[in-house]
């Protein structure tokens, strides 16, 4: 009997040895694919990062969308050797490709003395039409006293497609408010940078600032009582759809004393990427919109 009660006893060490070595096994497996997994997204939004970057600079650099198209394709291929030599080292084969490229237009005023009118003086009207996203919309006020308080007659931003989205900004006691429409509003010093599409005054939040809320694509942004403020205002718009007469020119490397398109710019891009060990295989692809948070 004691014997085989020895017996039994280092059956059952042996059984709890390797019950704990499995449970051991799995946890580092589990760890190691984890880590895998976070290294992947990673390179996925280090990649995106890289791209946006890449874009802005094709649309600075450049003049024509073929132009802009065939620098960020080169950049992009380069940004990509440069990294996956230092991917192989760990054991990571990765690629990355550019499938599609999406034309847009650059809208813009640089005159901080100006006010915000379209360059036949009208006060109320369309920056564009048939937009299906917009990005990077920031307007800076640059003298306070030029913003209107009465209302009625208080700058206005919309966007519609039937329904409305709609923002006014104007003086409030010395200071700025952003004011929209059924959403709540923001106060905030007397010469701010808001920036619609990210939904921030001065780098901080607005939560009542949703660009475009309830409105669907493809839609139109308009300007009413825009002699009602000074400043610069730009932004980047998934549409081509504009009325030249708006506009002063089509080169916004030249100086405009009133507001210019450029219609050949990339609006955004899609990436298709993979990133692979032995254990893991990770494709995607991915949009890249410069200055989103973007409607």
């Amino acid at each position: 009997m004691l014997i085989a009660g020895f017996v039994l006893a280092v059956a059952f060490l042996a059984v709890a040895v390797m019950l704990n070595a499995v449970i051991y096994s799995e946890n580092l497996a589990t760890r190691d694919e984890d880590a895998r997994g976070a290294e992947a997204i990673a390179y996925r939004a280090d990649m995106v990062d890289g791209a946006e970057q890449l874009i802005e600079y094709a649309n600075a650099n450049r003049s024509t969308f073929a132009n802009r198209t065939g620098e960020f394709n080169e950049s992009a291929r380069s940004m990509y050797n440069s990294t996956a030599l230092l991917q192989s080292t760990d054991g990571i084969a990765t690629d990355l490709a550019v499938t599609g490229v999406t034309r847009g237009t650059f809208i813009g005023q640089f005159n901080a003395s100006r006010d915000l009118r379209n360059a036949s003086g009208d006060p109320d009207w369309k920056l564009a039409d048939d937009v299906k996203g917009t990005r990077a919309f920031r307007i800076n006020i640059t003298d306070q006293d030029a913003l209107e308080d009465g209302a009625g007659n208080r700058f206005t931003v919309r966007v519609t497609d039937g329904n409305t989205w709609s923002a006014e900004i104007y003086d409030d006691g010395g200071n700025t408010t952003v004011d929209v429409d059924g959403a709540g509003s923001c106060t905030v010093g007397s010469t701010p940078e808001i920036d619609l599409t990210a939904g921030t005054v001065d780098g901080s939040p607005c939560e009542a600032l949703a660009f475009g809320e309830d409105v669907s694509a493809p839609y139109s942004i308009e300007f009413e009582n825009a002699d009602a403020i000074a400043g610069n205002y730009s932004l980047v718009v998934n549409s081509t759809e504009y009325e030249d007469d708006n506009y002063d020119g089509t080169n916004y490397h030249n100086d405009r004393d009133s507001p210019f398109v450029d219609d050949e710019a990339i609006y955004a891009a899609t990436l298709r990427l993979r990133h692979e060990s032995p254990d893991h295989v990770y494709a995607t692809d991915a949009t890249v919109v410069p200055g989103e948070n973007d409607a």
